[in-house]
């Protein structure tokens, strides 16, 4: 890579001047480095905290950190990652909105020697590494934890995102793959909502409580989708807590802060816990690390908390992201 090069040359320099006290030279050098990093649309606070361990790192480093939120718009996601090639990043990072869409675009980030890394979504193309939670798992530890709470015979409901988001399809698939084990539960169906917003979920849900009104549990992909299945719950009728008469269970993935809400009110189940803010902030390190010519592993598995009402006090206010990123 251009930048690699370069710096290598320099920090052989900084090594024979360093005994004259020539280290302030690296470290300045080191201060050089401007990063971008794109998220692919501010639907969820999870971006958010993302952006503020990024952010945050940057800064610690003396980088200077560029954040893009095309809003779920690919072409222009696109075209703001090939205008900071062109303008001085010395490294992007990349939360793709259409994994395969955005590979030309990392092939032409990668022509300029310029290192791509990704963050929750790996795009197409060559990606120095990926640091993300394995969401396959997620889906398995959430499936987990509804048989651990509801047992082996219930009704389930699974509302998926937005289908080309592959945490959607990993997230699914680990919640079906584990339930195929148990005859008991009964998928009743695993609809998308088609977008991340509270009407989408919510007119989803809606449908099929009027088709399935003894579904007992309902897993939604993410947490964007979370308040609009819980209006259509009780907009239903079904305002009983859990363990109360008449409440339909609710699992998420993410771990946004009025998720957590819920969970010590008692309207939400439990919810997968990740690490974004984490994420944001050893992409940063993992950059460093890259232009100091160390080795790096193509993924890099953050995993995270199955957080329900029965845990969630022993994680205290100041552990998940979601009280720190509101």
């Amino acid at each position: 890579m251009r930048k690699r090069h370069l710096l290598t040359g320099v920090l052989a320099t900084s090594l024979a001047l360093s005994l004259a006290g020539g280290n302030l030279a690296m470290a300045q050098e080191a201060k050089e480095l401007k990063i971008a990093y794109s998220i692919p649309q501010m639907f969820s606070t999870f971006w958010a905290a993302c952006m503020k361990g990024f952010e945050d790192q940057c800064e610690a480093y003396g980088y200077e950190a560029v954040t893009l939120d095309p809003n779920g718009d690919t072409e222009l996601q696109m075209s703001q990652l090939l205008n900071q090639a062109t303008t001085g990043a010395d490294a992007i990072v990349i939360s793709p909105i259409e994994k395969d869409t955005i590979g030309p675009t990392v092939d032409q980030i990668n022509a300029q020697g310029i290192p791509v890394f990704c963050i929750d979504r790996k795009g197409s193309g060559d990606v120095v590494s990926m640091l993300t939670t394995d969401n396959y798992q997620a889906g398995v530890d959430m499936a987990k934890q509804m048989i651990a709470d509801y047992g082996e015979e219930f009704k389930l409901l699974i509302v998926q995102g937005v289908l080309s988001d592959q945490p959607t399809i990993d997230r699914t698939a680990g919640v079906e793959d584990t339930i195929k084990e148990y005859p008991g539960i009964e998928l009743v169906g695993d609809p998308s909502a088609g977008e991340y917003s509270e009407e989408a979920a919510m007119s989803v849900v809606k449908n099929y409580l009027e088709s399935n009104p003894d579904i007992d549990v309902i897993f939604l992909d993410t947490d964007a989708l979370l308040k609009g299945a819980y209006a259509a719950i009780t907009e239903a009728g079904h305002t009983g807590k859990v363990g109360e008469e008449g409440h339909i269970g609710l699992y998420s993935v993410d771990g946004e802060g009025f998720v957590l809400d819920m969970i010590r009110e008692g309207t939400c189940d439990g919810v997968y816990s990740q690490y974004p803010i984490t994420l944001g902030a050893d992409v940063v390190t993992k950059i460093k690390e890259y232009y100091e010519g160390g080795e790096m592993e193509p993924t890099y598995d953050y995993g995270g908390d199955v957080v329900t009402c029965a845990n969630i006090e022993s994680f205290g206010t100041e552990t998940l992201w979601g009280d720190l990123v509101r």
